[in-house]
């Protein structure tokens, strides 16, 4: 997602070639058709629809950061708060990027600043061991007011079950997240749910399909991750009490529960099953474990009376966190969050 020097040269190459293209055709044509030169004038056009997205990608890189946006990243996101200063740098970019690529939308609810980041957050988290990463399959973000059934209906009916999915069909290229559910994932409860990063990695494993592996990702993890899979989904283990049985649904849920685990307690899947734990490391390419030593913290999060990290040298309680809501969290949807998941 972000223009790096590998990109950035890939994107020019691509560029120089759709213009001799272009070049070679439009040739082609004025000399059969004299009166047809002016398509030659489509050369420079070429090249700068092709190096536009990276352009402006460069663009938005080197924007600032939004301070309301700052304070909803340490209210709410441990992950960010963990990284060194070098990391937090690039996970804002990578915000600015996907909400600027990304639209969200509202569906009989709002969508405030809040959700919009927290969005952000649960796409970047799976992917941001990942050198050069694009969510190729994605367009759009759906938010619902609360749970929704197999029809992608949301009118409070008994079925009404699922939090979050990825489109299919003519949804293809949206994801849907109940937003109860995606504010319960990043509160500062410990647990081990979150709805984004489980749809995302989703996503994840779509886009590995279709448009190949990060070269992070050696082969054997992944040989690994397979044969280990279907070893535990033909004869589950009776020692994995501590995986949800929606897990065993199929193979693509049990990849998707796992990486909630694995970037919501990591501690305590190491803990548990330390060799699982080293094979979704290989496989996101983060060790999420030394990352989170510890989530203590993570319910206390930032002091309301510390300076509030925007820099603007009034107490965080009164500038960005009030920005947020009371307690750092959208007042409005506190209450359905606690029963969201």
């Amino acid at each position: 997602m972000l223009v790096t020097p590998e990109s950035q040269r890939r994107n020019q190459r691509h560029a120089f070639t759709a213009t001799l293209l272009v070049a070679g055709t439009a040739g082609w044509l004025t000399w059969l058709f004299p009166l047809l030169w002016p398509l030659l004038g489509l050369c420079p056009l070429a090249y700068r629809w092709v190096r536009r997205p990276c352009l402006r990608r460069m663009e938005i890189m080197r924007q600032p950061f939004p301070e309301e946006r700052e304070g909803i990243l340490r209210a709410h996101v441990a992950f960010f708060l963990a990284l060194d200063e070098a990391g937090k740098i690039r996970f804002r970019q990578l915000v600015q990027i996907f909400l600027d690529e990304i639209r969200i939308t509202g569906i009989r609810t709002d969508v405030d600043e809040t959700i919009r980041v927290l969005v952000a957050a649960s796409a970047i988290i799976p992917v941001f061991g990942f050198h050069d990463w694009d969510y190729h399959r994605l367009h759009e973000v759906l938010i619902y007011p609360d749970a929704f059934d197999d029809a992608y209906r949301t009118k409070g009916g008994a079925d009404e079950h699922i939090l979050g999915m990825v489109g299919l069909h003519h949804l293809s290229g949206v994801m849907i997240l109940s937003k109860p559910a995606l504010l319960a994932g990043f509160s500062q409860q410990p647990g081990t749910h979150n709805v984004g990063v489980h749809e995302f990695a989703h996503l994840v494993e779509q886009e590995a399909v279709e448009y190949g592996l990060p070269p992070e990702v050696p082969w054997m993890a992944v040989r690994q991750w397979v044969r280990y899979v279907a070893r535990e989904l033909a004869h589950p283990s009776p020692r994995r009490t501590h995986v949800s049985e929606y897990a065993y649904t199929n193979e693509h849920e049990f990849f998707a529960v796992l990486a909630e685990y694995f970037f919501t307690s990591p501690e305590r899947l190491k803990r548990r099953d330390p060799a699982l734990y080293a094979l979704l490391r290989d496989l996101f390419h983060q060790d999420t474990g030394a990352l989170l030593p510890s989530l203590s913290w993570q319910r206390k999060g930032l002091s309301r009376n510390a300076s509030c990290p925007c820099g603007s040298g009034r107490k965080y309680k009164h500038c960005c966190l009030k920005k947020t809501g009371a307690n750092g969290r959208n007042t409005e949807t506190t209450e359905s969050a606690s029963g969201g998941q």
